[in-house]
């Protein structure tokens, strides 16, 4: 089997997003997500010492949140994004079959992935294969850091949020309540990503305290 077109599975991917209401823009913009779980998954390929099918990690990082294209509402969203996996393993499954270019067992093993990359350690108790601990790794590490402030700012905008207010927002967040950065390093399989997380939150708190010090002023004390 030829190795997977990675571009135009992506390219297929975005356009499933782009014609959703809510995953190809602002805060929740798939299409910025998925590039930074694919490319987290690389990062963590190349870190690890286990024999692992790259490629069907890989196939799986762009297909992994294609469910939420099901969500499209919000009431859909709020009552049944814990199930946009299935939805995605199905999607996954159909698109793939429809290349026509991959073997069944490579599929499935991709499909596999896609539907159990949100059952985490602190969720589920199952055997997770070397491949699934890399996907659900990096799908926690591509928010962490620097790409952890994207998001807050992009629902800043969209909910008609001042910065100042927004920046406030996340020091209170951060701050106060630990921060998500922190929530997900307990929720990481691997040592590897777990070092990895430490770095990007060393990296995102110097990142906070500059911001922090742009908003210092006696206008707003």
């Amino acid at each position: 089997m030829p190795p997977p077109d990675y571009k135009k599975l992506y390219e297929i991917v975005c356009d499933l997003y782009s014609n959703t209401e809510h995953f190809y823009y602002g805060q929740w913009d798939e299409t910025f997500f998925t590039l930074r779980v694919f490319e987290t998954c690389k990062d963590l390929i190349r870190k690890s010492k286990a024999s692992i099918e790259k490629e069907v990690i890989l196939t799986a990082a762009i297909f992994h949140d294609i469910g939420k294209t099901k969500l499209n509402t919000e009431e859909k969203i709020k009552k049944e994004w814990d199930d946009h996996p299935i939805y995605g393993a199905k999607l996954t499954r159909e698109i793939l079959t429809k290349q026509g270019k991959f073997e069944n067992d490579f599929i499935e093993k991709v499909v596999d992935l896609v539907k159990h990359h949100d059952d985490r350690p602190s969720k589920v108790d199952m055997i997770r294969s070397d491949e699934l601990k890399i996907l659900q790794d990096a799908d926690l590490l591509a928010d962490m850091g620097i790409a952890s402030f994207i998001r807050p700012f992009l629902y800043s905008g969209k909910n008609k949020r001042r910065t100042l207010e927004n920046v406030n927002y996340i020091k209170t967040e951060r701050r106060t309540n630990g921060g998500i950065s922190k929530e997900n390093l307990y929720r990481l399989n691997l040592r590897s990503s777990k070092r990895v997380a430490k770095k990007l939150m060393k990296e995102a708190e110097k990142l906070d305290n500059k911001i922090f010090k742009m908003t210092q002023s006696e206008l707003v004390e």
